[in-house]
């Protein structure tokens, strides 16, 4: 019996990176010898033998046939004749296609995956990886890691190639990758790529759907080749290539002008209204890919204000202190609200955040205790006390 480990955590060792990948293949032994070695591994494979042992994952080597539609449309052959090259090949990746012999420490490299970790390139193991629709978003999600890698050409025509496939695909797996993908160093690849490949509309239309529309006035929007170009570059600017991106935050910026793949072509480049108009989109996104409630909200809350932000200085006080108690809402509250306004304009919100900061205080008076208890009369009276503490905080900001 060969254990081997294998993936991700072979190719972050070779990068000089932290994995949480714990992954290894069990080569030239039957479950009975291998649970002789380990006898509290816990069996989770039902398809064919994988154990967990302290954590990890050891799967035994197989082959893998195509047999029908789909990611489970496989006939999977599981044997101690099985070999570490046969299990190899079925992979994805070239650099995903490599094992380290824990007893050894020799790396086995049958596919070229280190050469292609030096070229920074992503490029398929064998034809095979037409088979298994899924990773045409793995190699998506993996381009916004690895974000200065190219695609091999070949490998954006496979992933072209399981398009009528994608559908049979669960939108939890789907899912799945796009939030690691949303996670990532440069989150904005990730649609990019999709895109590159022709793929994108199957589960990402409202996406698709903001090609070709302007992304504004000129004057606003200098640079953007129209809306879709226009997202991608505020999910750019809202990435973090240090340390990685909070997820949250790039879903937000990813749904904020879905709205204005709804405006009618005589308004255009303007968009009026594109603000309401998109939560509608975001809920009916969010439904189909069944996305955690929490990204839901955040993506609505910023689509809703984000237009109105920069109007704040001009807003009466009644209306400032309810936008600025609805980005308190959004997550990690007003500063997470203004990093997003950054990423969709481009500019700092330096002079935003410090008048926000000025006039926040309103929103801590409290009613006189004279006042309590005499229902609408109370909250109007409060509503004046704050009002009359925010004009005197914005005074005081705007002669400083």
């Amino acid at each position: 019996m060969k254990i081997y480990s294998v993936g991700g955590s072979v190719r972050d060792e070779i990068l000089k990176e932290k994995s949480s990948d714990r992954d290894f293949v069990v080569v030239g032994a039957t479950v009975e010898e291998f649970l002789k070695k380990f006898p509290n591994a816990k069996k989770i494979g039902s398809s064919f033998p994988v154990f967990l042992v302290d954590g990890a994952e050891y799967a035994f080597a197989r082959i893998e046939k195509k047999s029908g539609p789909g990611y489970h449309g496989f006939e999977i052959e599981s044997h101690p004749e099985v070999t570490l090259i046969e299990d190899l090949k079925r992979r994805d990746l070239t650099i995903n296609a490599m094992a380290k012999d824990i007893e050894t420490g020799e790396i086995i490299d049958p596919f070229g995956g280190i050469k292609d970790l030096d070229n920074k390139r992503i490029v398929h193991v064998t034809e095979a990886f037409a088979e298994d629709p899924l990773r045409a978003y793995r190699v998506a999600r993996f381009a916004s890691r690895f974000y200065d890698f190219s695609i091999d050409k070949t490998t954006i025509k496979l992933m072209n190639s399981l398009k009528n496939e994608l559908n049979t695909l669960s939108v939890e797996r789907v899912w799945t990758e796009c939030l690691k993908a949303l996670s990532s160093k440069k989150p904005a690849r990730f649609f990019s790529v999709l895109d590159e490949a022709g793929v994108l509309d199957v589960h990402f239309p409202e996406l698709l759907n903001l090609k070709n529309v302007p992304a504004g006035p000129v004057e606003y929007h200098p640079e953007d080749i129209d809306t879709f170009h226009h997202t991608v570059s505020a999910l750019e600017r809202v990435s973090d290539i240090q340390s990685g991106t909070d997820p949250l935050l790039s879903f937000s910026v990813i749904c904020h002008d879905f709205g204005k793949a709804l405006t009618n072509p005589d308004d255009y480049p303007h968009h009026h209204g594109h603000d309401k108009s998109g939560v509608e989109l975001i809920k009916t996104f969010s439904k189909r890919l069944k996305v955690p409630k929490k990204f839901e909200e955040a993506a609505v809350i910023f689509t809703k204000n984000h237009m109105k932000i920069s109007r704040i200085f001009e807003m009466t006080p009644s209306k400032a202190l309810k936008l600025i108690q609805e980005m308190g809402k959004f997550p990690y509250s007003i500063e997470g609200f203004l990093k997003c306004v950054e990423a969709d304009s481009g500019k700092p919100s330096d002079h935003l955040m410090t008048f926000i900061q000025q006039v926040l205080p309103a929103l801590e008076v409290k009613l006189p205790e004279k006042w309590h208890n005499q229902g609408e009369k109370s909250a109007a009276m409060l509503n004046q006390l704050r009002i009359e503490k925010y004009k005197e905080l914005k005074k005081q900001f705007l002669l400083t």
